[in-house]
């Protein structure tokens, strides 16, 4: 499972390469510092680094400076309502908490992913940094719902009755409901219980952009290709 914070695209009215203020003097932040900033934003759904850094008045303008839709997209939200769809799809009624929950677990687990980043090349117009990460295990992930998927089917083996497995048959998906609800807190306590252990790292080319913070035009090292670094943060939190 990737994560649900994906960064995309800066708007090109938003972030040009800003050939006109290449000469005009303005003291850049390192640019080691923005691809952190801007890694938190991306990895984590965290904006007060890009806003210490940069001068953003609020999360929300950080968000429309950086996502393509804005801060009109709620995320989370979304991948409940997807989530919930699928269990109803087989009959399955599983509330809004219980996927919540579900949810911040994955959230959490992301938010203890760790990085460095480093300025390894840096030219008058170019700079590259190193982003080293310590991510989460994409097989020990789908482990723990295997698991979770395996402890169910033995309980429903070993402990459906016969009345239960009758009113099953006659639809009535009750019974089902609550072993799903069991599998989803099972999956959560694994979830939980995860530790960053993958280590991998990527480079990112950045140039000078421009971007409006707190109503001003802010010149900042940011990447070349932003759907790329996109992906590179993506891939290396689940690996």
């Amino acid at each position: 499972m990737k994560t649900n914070k994906k960064l995309v695209a800066v708007v090109a009215a938003v972030a040009v390469l800003c050939m006109s203020l290449m000469g005009c003097g303005q003291k850049l932040e390192p640019a080691d510092q923005t691809i952190g900033a801007l890694f938190e934003l991306a990895a984590k759904g965290e904006t007060d680094p890009m806003m210490n850094l940069l001068g953003f008045s609020s999360a929300d303008e950080v968000y429309e400076a950086f996502f393509e839709e804005g801060a009109a997209v709620a995320e989370d939200t979304e991948l409940i309502n997807e989530l919930k769809a699928e269990f109803a799809s087989v009959g399955v009624e599983i509330t809004d908490e219980e996927l919540q929950g579900f949810s911040d677990a994955m959230n959490a687990v992301i938010d203890k992913v760790t990085y460095t980043t480093e300025i390894t090349s840096e030219t008058k117009d170019t700079t590259v940094v190193t982003v080293k990460v310590k991510g989460l295990s994409e097989a020990e992930l789908e482990q723990i719902m295997l698991d979770a998927a395996n402890t169910m089917s033995v309980n429903l083996t070993e402990n459906l009755t016969e009345e239960e497995a009758a009113a099953i048959m006659e639809g009535d998906m009750s019974v089902v409901t609550s072993y799903m609800q069991q599998y989803l807190k099972d999956v959560v306590a694994g979830v939980s219980a995860l530790e960053p252990s993958v280590d991998s790292e990527f480079t990112v080319n950045c140039e000078k952009l421009a971007v409006e913070a707190g109503g001003k035009q802010k010149v900042a090292w940011l990447p070349a290709d932003m759907n790329q670094f996109a992906s590179q943060v993506e891939t290396s939190l689940y690996q």
